[in-house]
């Protein structure tokens, strides 16, 4: 314990690598099996689905179904730096989506993040506006769990912004940065 801290104070004074942090910051969610880590994400979302009971949510399944019929558009909720690691293949920032909302007025628009909470209150905010928006069910942590794919950068990936330690609940074949 003494030593995580230590680690944690030096990172915090930029002394260490970001790479040994994400290392010491995450020992306990990585003892989880991917089960464990399932269950936890599942229990997360019907907490985010108790706060936004007005969100309709849509799964994994289904935005699957509507991406081979090319009639969704997939609307990434997430902060600039969390979208620079990886997004759904075809998906599109917020800031595209509202520059041009009437392009997508035809498409199911589903809004997604981390777990589900920022995306619904994404979807919250447009539906107010009268411009109906879903949320993925689980968001980018059930997505992992589907094994659907990401992209990064440079292509297919399996690093992940999990946004904090807390959502540190992507299966263990990726890697998880916060």
């Amino acid at each position: 314990m003494e030593r995580q801290q230590a680690t944690l104070v030096l990172a915090a004074r930029g002394l260490l690598a970001p790479a040994l942090v994400l290392v010491a910051g995450c020992a306990g969610q990585a003892r989880l099996t991917d089960e464990e880590k399932l269950a936890r994400v599942q229990e997360m979302v019907e907490e985010v689905e108790r706060r936004f009971p007005e969100v309709e949510a849509v799964t994994v399944e289904e935005v699957g179904r509507l991406l081979e019929t090319g009639s969704v558009v997939l609307v990434d909720a997430r902060a600039p730096r969390e979208r620079e690691v990886s997004w759904i293949p075809g998906s599109i920032t917020s800031e595209e989506f509202e520059q041009d909302p009437d392009r997508y007025a035809e498409l199911t628009v589903v809004a997604y993040c981390t777990i589900g909470h920022r995306s619904s209150e994404y979807a919250k905010r447009r539906n107010e506006e009268g411009r109906p928006v879903l949320n993925l069910r689980g968001s980018l942590l059930s997505w992992t769990h589907a094994g659907a794919p990401l992209v990064g950068p440079d292509g297919p990936t399996n690093r992940l912004h999990v946004y904090g330690e807390t959502w540190n609940l992507a299966p263990a074949r990726y890697e998880t940065i916060w």
